[in-house]
């Protein structure tokens, strides 16, 4: 059975998702992993003498070390059980903050110009990441800001970007629920139905990033809270949530477990890109609702229902 070959994917992955972070991490081998945020970089071009000072970001990710590979089973029985086999990874060395660092690194250079960031990272802290997963976000965030209000340096920085998992109980959009922070989500079956009976076919995307319909995909996902802070003060300017997935299948694989159409190196790089880009849509994108449903368009129907 497909279950059984999960173990051993995860098991790689895990290696993967490292060593793909240690290519791409944006610091020196000496930056410390440390409970509290520890500055991991500084990028931006210094003001020129007697030129205005550039702007200064802090730019802190703080999804923690834990990892998320959930994968849809067959349904049996009672809707009420979770039809999904569930693993985490505790994943080392800020593997997962560089990318998301990166990902707002490269926005705020977008958005300001010339301006300086100061990269900042969280390692997760035992007792936030033994809580349920629906209480780490208040606790991650409330963990920053007792370590920002104490950091003597945020006198001389202008906003604080801090990025913190996000617990999404819901389904969304043919993914799965029970969800929070960065991880891989698998859709071996595809269940759903239309009213004829017949399955539908979800918009995914190729190799080649070219639409294509497919019942079944791999989704790297990324669901985050995105909170924007006055450095003097630590006031709230702006909280988003985000819920980003990206569905891929490989049209070309002749396997017929999807998760095993890309190899644990091909998946842990979509990871590193997809968790990178989306960091950088977090903050370029300004939407009315504060998040971001990546997938299929569905026709909704607006007429009022008739009594």
């Amino acid at each position: 059975m497909p279950e059984k070959r999960s173990p051993l994917i995860v098991i790689t992955l895990f290696s993967a998702l490292i060593s793909a972070a240690a290519i791409t991490s944006p610091v020196t081998a000496a930056a410390q992993a440390v409970a509290s945020p520890s500055p991991v970089a500084s990028t931006g071009t210094p003001a020129a003498p007697g030129a205005a000072a550039p702007r200064v970001f802090a730019l802190v990710a703080a999804v923690g070390d834990q990892f998320q590979y959930v994968r849809q089973k067959e349904s049996v029985g009672s809707n009420f059980i979770d039809n999904h086999t569930r693993q985490t990874l505790k994943v080392p060395d800020h593997s997962l903050n560089y990318a998301v660092l990166r990902g707002l690194d490269r926005a705020v250079e977008t958005d300001y110009p010339g301006s300086e960031r100061v990269l900042l990272a969280v390692k997760g802290v035992p007792e936030i990441q033994a809580a349920l997963p629906q209480d780490r976000e208040a606790l991650t965030m409330k963990h920053v800001l007792g370590v920002l209000e104490a950091n003597p340096a945020r006198k001389d920085w202008d906003q604080i970007i801090v990025v913190v998992p996000k617990w999404l109980m819901s389904g969304r959009q043919g993914i799965g629920g029970k969800l929070t922070g960065i991880g891989v989500y698998v859709q071996p079956l595809g269940e759903e139905m239309d009213k004829s009976g017949d399955f539908v076919d979800d918009v995914v995307e190729d190799t080649a990033r070219e639409q294509v319909r497919s019942r079944r995909f791999v989704a790297p996902y990324f669901y985050v809270q995105v909170t924007t802070l006055d450095a003097k003060t630590l006031k709230v300017l702006r909280s988003e949530p985000r819920y980003d997935f990206r569905k891929i299948v490989d049209k070309e694989s002749t396997a017929l477990d999807v998760a095993a159409q890309f190899t644990p190196e091909q998946l842990a790089s979509h990871m590193q890109r997809f968790v990178e880009t989306s960091a950088l849509k977090a903050v370029n994108e300004k939407t009315d609702t504060g998040s971001v449903q990546v997938g299929p368009v569905k026709t909704v129907n607006s007429e009022p229902a008739r009594k």
